[in-house]
């Protein structure tokens, strides 16, 4: 078979597992290894992330002299994952390797992690669970040292940048959520750093300093771009190519030209999910669900999973996603993440009856699949709303509602307000009847809710009694830092969807990262990781689950394609 490109490995898809996955696939100087990337932006749904990664035993948290070890970590996994979702083999091998993988960076690359001290599991009271130390957020880096790639960089999701422009580490926003001591200061440096960087901001409005995914993706970039590794971006995926039941290259079409790419040793597809296709949407996910409440990019159709049907790929795992509520803010160009607001005490989300939909301090896949279930069994959960009262507006950010001490209702965007986004009233009845809500039950609800924060104890649903339910709540609150009376006129909702941040389910992988075919037998030519492959960590069970299996798995392939003695198959350049 003849080819327009010929390279030893080729890289579909430039997140973190597939980032990764290029640097370890480049051994040598020799090694020819591409990097396509659909969107005219590199980073995807990594960029746009929190950029968090869970890899139990990291270096950094050795380096922190945590006490930790693989079988806690199995532990942890086996009590919160339902036995039909445990993958022994993959979870083995990502426990082994995962902290190899972050070694490898370390050393090979310009990739920097700090662990996260304070960022608990998400499973409490599991065995094996840990307060903190597990999961790594980026080191924050300036967006000058991209270069010209700074322009290409993936934009963020609009949660994670304050008054659209400042971009703060994960410790840093939890200090500002909770207005922890030390906030207010800690918001000043980094402003007037951005307001005195004016040669800066006559060429982008966001400051310089990147963190989070941002972080993550800009120092994988550079490390790539020093190991001399291309990447095209507006080159989207056509189909793989065969040669005797073995994937030896694919079809692809960049900048409206369509080009064979061959590749000797192997693909690797990172292409993640199919969260922004409608139709492979409501053929697979469960009720409620919309692609315009994903905070998933764009670019994320399914077609790499597509392809590898078609290349006779078995998937997995279709029906479930990376489920996190979602708000749809007037003007911003994606719906944002809602994951602390439903934390802060006096927050509480309902739905159409009134009622609420579970623990809203829980871990936000949790959340979200305790409300599919509610609805499933009949329970409409569409429309959803957080309701707060007068304390709460003065008190604490909702989305990109600044706190009422800081930005009153008078300085709100009235199209907020005139969109229904946001929903204000005098009285819990009023509130009921704008958002067209079961009245005596919503009123017996903020009744109940009062009274828990009262007495510390949550009797519908055990909010505040976990340390992950504590992390976004407020120390000062007590006798529950989550629990806070719904009482003080006027009241507000905010509309909120049950969302998602990727899907989950895709092509079946072994602990190789080797595609398997129906029958279980590994594709050869064809490796995959991320979100385009069934999820690993099913119930999220802590900051940055899938981040870590992706890069994990991403190391695993570039490494298995490395180690190859040379060319498999007879190729050769048109």
């Amino acid at each position: 078979m003849r080819f327009d490109h010929l390279v030893d490995v080729l890289v579909i898809g430039t997140g973190n597992g597939g980032l990764t996955g290029a640097l370890a696939a480049k051994s040598s100087e020799q090694d020819r290894v591409l990097v396509i990337e659909k969107q005219g932006f590199i980073g995807g749904t990594s960029a746009a992330s929190g950029g968090g990664v869970w890899i139990p035993g990291n270096r950094y948290a050795r380096e922190a002299g945590v006490d930790d070890s693989l079988e806690e970590a199995r532990e942890y996994l086996k009590a919160t994952i339902p036995p039909e979702e445990y993958q022994s083999d993959l979870i083995d091998t990502y426990l082994k390797v995962g902290p190899k993988m972050v070694d490898f960076l370390h050393e090979n690359s310009v990739v920097r992690y700090e662990s996260l001290p304070s960022y608990p599991d998400y499973f409490n009271e599991a065995p094996g669970m840990k307060p903190g130390h597990r999961s790594m957020e980026p080191s924050p880096i300036s967006m000058d040292a991209l270069g010209g790639d700074a322009k290409r960089l993936h934009e963020p999701n609009p949660a994670t940048l304050l008054f659209g422009r400042l971009a703060f580490t994960q410790e840093e926003l939890q200090l500002f959520v909770t207005q922890t001591s030390g906030w207010m200061s800690t918001l000043l440096k980094h402003l007037s750093v951005y307001l005195l960087d004016l040669p800066w901001r006559f060429k982008f409005k966001r400051a310089r300093r990147l963190t989070l995914g941002a972080a993550g993706i800009a120092r994988l970039i550079i490390s790539v771009k020093n190991k001399e590794i291309p990447i095209w971006c507006s080159t989207r995926l056509i189909e793989f190519l065969t040669e005797e039941g073995r994937v030896v290259g694919a079809r692809v079409e960049k900048e409206g030209e369509v080009l064979t790419v061959g590749a000797r040793r192997g693909v690797l597809l990172a292409s993640g999910g199919f969260e922004r296709n409608a139709e492979m949407r409501r053929e697979y996910l469960p009720a409620p669900t919309d692609a315009a409440w994903t905070a998933g990019t764009v670019g994320n159709l399914g077609e790499g999973i597509e392809a590898a049907v078609k290349a006779g790929a078995s998937v997995k795992f279709m029906e479930k996603a990376w489920w996190c509520t979602t708000l749809t803010v007037p003007g911003e160009s994606a719906p944002r993440l809602s994951i602390f607001e439903k934390s802060m005490p006096g927050n509480y989300t309902v739905n159409s009856s009134g009622q609420r939909v579970a623990n809203e301090s829980q871990n936000y896949q949790m959340f979200m699949r305790a409300l599919h279930e509610k609805h499933a069994s009949g329970e409409n959960c569409l429309p959803l709303y957080m309701v707060f009262d007068a304390d709460h507006r003065r008190k604490y950010p909702v989305g990109p509602l600044m706190p009422g001490k800081f930005l009153p209702d008078v300085l709100v965007s009235k199209s907020w307000f005139s969109s229904g986004f946001i929903t204000r009233a005098d009285s819990l009845d009023e509130l009921a009847e704008k958002l067209e809500i079961d009245k005596a039950a919503f009123v017996e609800t903020a009744g109940r809710v009062s009274e828990y924060a009262r007495s510390g104890k949550d009797l519908d649903f055990g909010r505040g009694d976990s340390l992950y339910d504590q992390f976004y709540g407020d120390s000062e609150v007590s006798p529950n830092p989550c629990l806070s009376p719904l009482e003080k006129p006027p009241f507000y909702a905010i509309r909120i969807d049950p969302g998602d941040f990727g899907t989950c389910g895709g092509v079946e992988i072994d602990s190789r990262a080797r595609v398997l075919d129906l029958k279980g037998v590994p594709i050869p030519g064809l490796y995959a990781t991320g979100n385009c492959t069934a999820g690993l960590l099913t119930t999220y069970p802590g900051p940055g689950a899938t981040l870590g299996p992706g890069m994990t798995f991403g190391y695993i392939a570039g490494r298995e394609m490395a180690n190859q003695a040379g060319p498999d198959v007879p190729v050769a350049a048109r």
